[in-house]
C-alpha cells in the first residue's frame, strides 16, 4: 500500500507542476469563490496524502510487537523465557520486517488497539481518496451543463445506453472501494473492543478486514494516479470564460470601495451576465487599468493585499 501511496503523491506533484500558472475559479459551498491555481488545488491533495502516510507508518510500527511467547493468557506458562525473542528474530529474518517481541503480553493478547489504529489510518486514506475522486468528478462534470473544467481519459465508448456519454469510471470505482474500507474499519473497531479479560477472540475478522482494506487501497491508487490524474486534460477555454465572468473577483475591491458596494457590483454583474471589470468601472469610476490590475485572477491567487 505504501509504495502505491508514494507513487500517487509523485503523480499529483508532477501534475501540479505541469499546471502551475493555470488559474481557475475556486469554490466553497459548491459556489463560485476566489481564483485558485490548479497547482495550489492539487497541492492540497498531495499534502493530505502525505499527512495520512505519516499516520499509517506510525500505526504500522505498533503492529510490529508480537504476542508469541505469552502463551495462554500472557504469563508465558509452558514457554521458554527466550521464546518470544527467538520467534521475533526468525520472523524478521523470513519477512525482512523489523518485528519484536511484545513488551507486555497481557496487552497484546487481550487488546487489538494497534490494529484499530492502523485500520483507522487506512480508513483516513480512503476519506482522502474519496475527496480527490469527488473533486475529479465535479471538475469533469458536463461537458455542457456541468463545470467542464477538465476532461478525464475516456475509458469506454459510452454509457450503458447513451453513446458517447463517457462516465468518470475510475473516480467512481475508487469511491466505491473507499466506502468498502470505511465499512471494514467499523468491523475492525467492533472486533478490537471485544477483548474480554485476557483474550481477544476476534483476531480472524480483524485481520480479514484490515488486509482487505489494505488490498483495496493498494489496487485503487495506481488506477487513480495513472488513469485519471496523470491523463486528465484542462479545458482552458471553459475555465477562462467562467473566470472572467466570476462576480466574486470583486472581493479584491473591498479595501477600495467597501464590502457593501462590492456586493452590489457582484450581484449586478451576475444578474446582467457581464464582466465584473465593466460593471465595476461603471459603478465606481475607477480606471480600467487599475481595475485590471486589482482584479487580475493570477495576482489574486498569491494572497496578500
Amino acid at each position: 500500500m505504501l509504495p502505491s501511496l508514494d507513487s500517487l503523491i509523485k503523480v499529483i506533484d508532477k501534475k501540479a507542476l505541469s499546471l502551475k500558472g493555470q488559474v481557475k475559479t475556486g469554490r466553497t459551498h459548491l459556489m463560485d469563490a476566489m481564483p485558485i491555481d490548479f497547482s495550489q488545488e492539487l497541492s492540497g491533495w498531495s499534502s493530505q496524502l502525505k499527512a495520512v502516510e505519516k499516520s499509517i507508518v506510525s500505526a504500522s510500527k505498533e503492529m510490529a510487537y508480537l504476542p508469541q511467547g505469552g502463551t495462554a493468557i500472557g504469563t508465558g506458562v509452558n514457554a521458554h523465557k527466550d521464546f518470544g525473542k527467538v520467534f521475533a528474530f526468525e520472523v524478521s529474518k523470513l519477512t525482512k520486517l523489523n518485528v519484536k517481541t511484545s513488551t507486555n503480553y497481557f496487552k497484546s493478547l487481550s487488546a487489538q488497539d494497534s490494529a484499530a489504529q492502523l485500520s483507522s489510518s487506512v480508513k483516513n486514506l480512503s476519506l482522502v481518496l474519496t475527496k480527490i475522486s469527488n473533486d475529479l468528478r465535479w471538475m469533469n462534470s458536463g461537458p455542457l451543463t456541468g463545470l467542464g473544467e477538465i476532461e478525464l481519459e475516456a475509458l469506454q465508448p459510452g454509457s450503458s445506453i447513451m453513446p458517447g456519454k463517457v462516465n468518470p469510471v475510475i473516480p467512481e470505482a475508487v469511491a466505491m472501494a473507499c466506502a468498502d474500507v470505511i465499512g471494514n474499519d467499523v468491523t475492525v473497531s467492533i472486533g478490537s473492543q471485544s477483548g474480554n479479560f485476557q483474550l481477544n477472540v476476534m483476531l480472524p475478522v480483524i485481520a480479514y478486514n484490515l488486509l482487505k482494506s489494505i488490498s483495496l487501497m493498494s489496487n485503487s491508487m495506481p488506477l487513480l494516479a495513472n488513469k485519471a490524474i496523470k491523463t486528465f486534460k484542462v479545458n482552458k477555454k471553459n475555465i477562462a470564460e467562467s473566470l472572467g465572468m466570476n462576480p466574486i473577483l470583486v472581493t479584491a475591491l473591498n479595501r477600495e470601495i467597501g464590502y457593501e458596494k462590492a456586493a452590489q457590483i457582484a450581484k449586478k454583474a451576475y444578474k446582467e451576465q457581464r464582466s465584473i471589470i465593466d460593471v465595476a468601472h461603471e459603478e465606481t469610476g475607477l480606471p480600467l487599468k487599475q481595475l485590471k490590475t486589482l482584479l487580475n485572477p493570477a495576482k489574486l491567487t498569491k494572497g496578500g493585499v
